[in-house]
């Protein structure tokens, strides 16, 4: 919890974009202010994905503030009609004060959330052999379609005869519904990496067209999607079949 009167100054339309896709995996963080950037690490109820979120910006200070309600401070940016936001970081809340609106958000004490056990030095050391971009629209096809074979949340993800294969399967289960999609032409060969779909509901791309997945031997994905100054990183883990 900072102890000084700070001003935290952002741009409206990046914050809530950094807010958002944090709230869809946890309504609450532990906010950590460095300088020059703004990051957040959030995990699913089962640990099988973790999020990284970051914003670049000019903050001056180093602070950590501990948000109740992700989605409520969000909220709160709708009443605010200028561009940019600037809050007072008080020692138990933060104030806004504008020309028509005023409020206050409070903070939870330090201590009261835990962190996840994943660090960012740990997310920043992990190295990955495959790379390949993913378009928004294909993504909402796949969810779209799981609907359709809804005995299955599984999405196996693999090449085969030099293109990338997406499979919505469960291959741990006795005739089950097969939906499989040939993708783009690939360059490598990948194993199977398969993703919990309710993780991939979890992705947040706001403006943004595609993501940039990137996927190691040892199971661990990393899906990044960039709105602005927000980058949202995804570490995901591969389910075992």
């Amino acid at each position: 919890m900072p102890q000084t009167q700070d001003h935290l100054r952002l741009p409206k339309e990046d914050f809530q974009q950094f807010l958002e896709g944090l709230s869809k995996v946890s309504d609450t963080a532990i906010l950590n202010i460095e300088n020059d950037k703004m990051f957040a690490i959030s995990s699913s109820e089962d640990r099988s994905l973790f999020l990284w979120s970051s914003l670049d910006g000019d903050f001056g200070f180093n602070a950590t503030l501990n948000i109740p309600s992700l989605k409520k401070l969000s909220k709160s940016l709708n009443l605010i009609t200028s561009t940019d936001v600037d809050f007072v970081v008080k020692t138990n809340h933060l104030e806004y004060k504008g020309d028509t609106v005023k409020f206050k958000y409070h903070l939870y004490d330090d201590g009261t959330l835990v962190a996840p056990k994943i660090t960012l030095s740990k997310i920043e050391s992990l190295t990955y052999e495959y790379e390949f971009d993913v378009s928004k629209i294909f993504i909402k096809d796949i969810l779209k379609n799981s609907a359709t074979f809804n005995d299955t949340n599984k999405l196996y993800i693999y090449t085969e005869d030099g293109n990338m294969i997406w499979s919505l399967a469960d291959r741990t289960q006795m005739n089950t519904d097969v939906l499989t999609i040939v993708g783009d032409p690939v360059d490598f060969e990948m194993d199977e990496f398969i993703l919990n779909l309710d993780n991939v509901r979890l992705l947040n791309f706001g403006e943004s067209s595609t993501l940039d997945l990137k996927v190691n031997k040892m199971g661990i994905g990393k899906a990044t999607i960039k709105n602005g100054k927000v980058d949202l990183n995804y570490i995901l883990s591969s389910l075992t079949k």
